[in-house]
């Protein structure tokens, strides 16, 4: 029961992190979103063994991985619009534009491989309501 616990408590505060700083936004290549907040907010209720695997396979990819590489590019977005503002040249940035980009394929990799992940962990009944609730469903 402890483990669980901890466990929400691990999802919860890593969920509440990136929502809290909406000056560290970045854009992703795509819009994905991820079943984390449905299943933080009770919609999608889930098992104490899948909560430890939500732990152990999606977490460190989405708050580790993921937050690295947009962090990363955070910065870098930061730096280009600095140089803008000081009147550089579009070919002046370019190297930095192409860098942020090769970033954000990564990251969008890395957030893949963590819906991937959700997608192995819940049960097809779960995922089923998580198309549903995201409004997946409607689109595919």
């Amino acid at each position: 029961m402890k483990k669980y616990l901890l466990a929400i408590l691990f999802l919860w505060v890593g969920l509440n992190a990136q929502e809290k700083n909406d000056n560290l936004i970045i854009n992703d290549l795509i819009v994905l979103t991820m079943p984390g907040q449905m299943i933080k907010s009770g919609q999608i209720e889930v098992s104490s063994e899948q909560m430890v695997r939500i732990m152990e396979e999606v977490q460190p990819l989405m708050h580790v991985n993921y937050q690295a590489k947009t962090n990363e590019a955070f910065g870098l977005e930061k730096h280009v619009q600095k140089l803008l503002r000081q009147g550089k040249s579009k070919e002046d940035v370019k190297a930095y534009l192409d860098q942020i980009a090769v970033i954000k394929r990564e990251a969008i990799d890395i957030k893949i491989d963590a819906y991937k992940a959700f997608q192995a962990i819940l049960t097809p009944e779960q995922w089923q309501k998580y198309l549903e609730l995201s409004g997946a469903k409607s689109s595919q």
